[in-house]
């Protein structure tokens, strides 16, 4: 999955953007907005005048109240689908980079399954999916 930065000025930093690849994503059907972690944000080195106002607190699973630095929108790339999501993005830790909720899944017509530990979702050569890495996976929850 790659995420490129918004708005390049030229089609040379077009073509650099598109390729950064942001591993350690959580696909969370659960989830009812779509998070990048501030970290994860830095890294691409975009800066806080790129996001605008957000108007809303985050409630995690515990009940704990988040309020986001902002939001973004970015352009979403799984193979040939190309999304544009807007990102609230949040500072806490996090070992993941980012957080695709239910809305995301259901834009690229996908359907997780927990079970398999994949995404399925179709494309304009037939069904694509993403797979779960176990090493990753393992990773996270240390």
């Amino acid at each position: 999955m790659a995420i490129a930065l918004p708005e390049p000025e030229s089609e040379e930093t077009k073509t650099k953007a598109l390729l950064w690849a942001t591993p350690r994503i959580l696909i969370d059907g659960g989830s009812s907005v779509e998070i990048l972690f501030y970290e994860t944000f830095k890294q691409m080195g975009l800066t806080n005048e790129c996001l605008f106002p957000s108007t809303y607190n985050i409630f995690g699973f515990n009940g704990s109240s988040t309020r986001p630095k902002g939001e973004i929108t970015l352009e979403v790339r799984v193979g040939k689908i190309l999304t544009l999501t807007t990102f609230c993005v949040v500072d806490v830790l996090s070992p993941y980079t980012a957080i695709m909720g239910r809305s995301w899944v259901h834009g690229i017509k996908g359907v997780a399954s927990t079970y398999h530990q994949r995404l399925r979702f179709p494309t304009p050569d037939g069904v694509a999916e993403i797979n779960e890495d176990i090493a990753e996976a393992k990773c996270c929850l240390m």
